[in-house]
């Protein structure tokens, strides 16, 4: 939304201000208030430090931005919030001693004098200025907290929710989201598969469909979240939901029984002031994804630069054996089901599926060419694709991403196939380098409980260990089939 993003924008300037204010404040506390005079010095000038002041502003919103501080906080406490930004600035100053200090360290190690590595460095000065980056930056937030809760308590700038189950749950629900306006969150009616209900209201909300209705409900009132109230014991009715919800991005949440508690099988979080479990949740940390991204950008501009004449060598020698463009294009379906246009080199006959429709490759395919063999052998058919990374459709490490026609084939036939859809696909994955290329149903059902387990364990550390095995997979062609 446009108030979100705004709230953002002014979040980052702020920080701007914020750093350059504390380090302002900082300096004259230590050099010029004459509170340490020790350390008075009236003729120092704050110019000497405009270098540095750019170099440790673009430094800490860097690390504002790895640490997830530019992420949606309104939905979480400030007190959360708080701790994150303290956590921050003492990994900052941490870095900023190690940075400034570095002989003085050395020193210590070789005589263990704790004394003389306090006040040979900078450790006051810089206890100062985290003291006043803690502040700066706390200030900061709280005011944007405050500026949107004013907002929310308003009805301006809320977001949508709708919930799932119209009975006694749904109705507590809709009593205890009432108590917390200033959190930003609006319900807009309900969901329920009951065909008795249809065109009626609950609890002076609207019944605005059944559960196959829910990507059109979600997309007319621009919901931003699903509340599953108690609608079954059954799992496999909520499984039944969770269905219509995957080529929907939208956060999905459920109100816990108590036998959801005790047996773990979800952790239960506050969101909007009350209890509720989060389904098909992102397991990466905030920072995490954004670290993740950034490796993303990084690793797809290098390998399209640097090997750009090897692969400009490469498309010539497609176009020039057989016909046919280098580059391929096929849509294929991306994360909540959203749909993109995925590139690779060409490594198939032209119009290879022209008459037989959409197929499984196998091991000695007719419609792969002699250089597409060995492309395919060395994943170099998958370069193109990191043109993908760059635009956000695909990430390096994720799971493969499908062709329409077997997704709706694959959602019927694989049970939680739903969570494979949440992810942004990927050059590689786990699946890719634990398994083989897919030549059957089987074979992608065995690679959907590797996608799984990478769902549940989605890790920077992970995503690392992955790609330094596809590199032995291409380098030795273990698993290219």
């Amino acid at each position: 939304m446009v108030i979100r993003l705004l709230e953002k924008l002014l979040t980052f300037f702020f920080d701007l201000l914020a750093v350059n204010i504390a380090l302002f404040s900082a300096f004259w506390l230590r050099y010029k208030s004459n509170l340490f005079p020790e350390a008075f010095d009236p003729y120092i000038d704050f110019t000497y430090f405009g270098t540095p002041a750019l170099i440790l502003t673009i430094m800490w919103v860097i690390l504002f931005f790895l640490t997830g501080l530019y992420r949606d906080w309104y939905k979480e406490s400030r007190i959360d919030e708080l701790f994150v930004v303290t956590r921050t600035v003492i990994i900052g100053i941490f870095f900023l001693f190690l940075i400034t200090s570095a002989q003085q360290i050395t020193d210590f190690a070789h005589t263990g004098d704790f004394h003389q590595l306090v006040t040979k460095t900078k450790f006051a000065v810089l206890v100062t200025y985290g003291g006043c980056m803690l502040f700066f930056a706390a200030i900061n937030r709280f005011t944007m907290h405050t500026f949107l809760t004013l907002l929310f308590s308003r009805g301006i700038a809320v977001s949508n929710v709708i919930i799932i189950g119209a009975n006694s749950s749904g109705a507590r629900l809709v009593k205890d989201l009432s108590k917390y306006p200033q959190l930003g969150y609006k319900v807009s009616g309900f969901i329920d598969d009951d065909g008795r209900k249809q065109n009626s209201e609950f609890e002076g909300y609207k019944i605005l469909g059944k559960y196959s209705d829910i990507p059109q409900i979600v997309k007319h009132e621009k919901a931003a979240a699903l509340i599953i109230a108690h609608v079954s014991a059954s799992p496999n009715e909520i499984l039944k939901i969770l269905e219509y919800c995957g080529d929907i991005n939208v956060n999905i949440y459920m109100v816990p029984s108590l036998m959801d508690v005790i047996t773990g099988h979800l952790k239960t979080h506050q969101v909007f002031g009350v209890p509720l479990m989060v389904l098909l949740q992102d397991h990466m940390p905030g920072w995490e994804a954004q670290v993740k991204r950034l490796m993303d950008i990084i690793v797809s501009f290098l390998i399209l630069s640097i090997g750009a004449p090897l692969w400009l060598i490469l498309a010539a020698i497609i176009r020039l054996t057989s016909k046919g463009p280098a580059i391929f294009k096929q849509t294929r379906v991306g994360q909540n089901g959203r749909i993109f246009t995925m590139y690779k080199f060409r490594s198939m006959y032209q119009d290879a599926e022209k008459y037989s429709g959409p197929q499984w490759a196998s091991q000695d395919d007719p419609r792969i060419t002699p250089v597409g063999k060995f492309i395919r052998k060395t994943r170099l058919d998958e370069i193109p694709q990191f043109l993908n990374v760059l635009k956000g459709e695909m990430s390096l490490v994720g799971p493969r991403p499908e062709r329409p026609f077997f997704v709706e084939q694959l959602k019927q036939e694989i049970p939680w196939y739903v969570r494979r859809i949440k992810m942004k696909p990927g050059i590689t994955g786990w699946a890719q380098v634990k398994h083989k290329y897919d030549s059957s149903i089987e074979d992608v059902k065995q690679k959907v409980i590797y996608d799984l387990y990478y769902f549940e364990n989605m890790s920077v550390s992970l995503d690392v260990k992955i790609l330094l095995r596809t590199f032995l997979v291409v380098f030795t062609g273990k698993g290219a089939h």
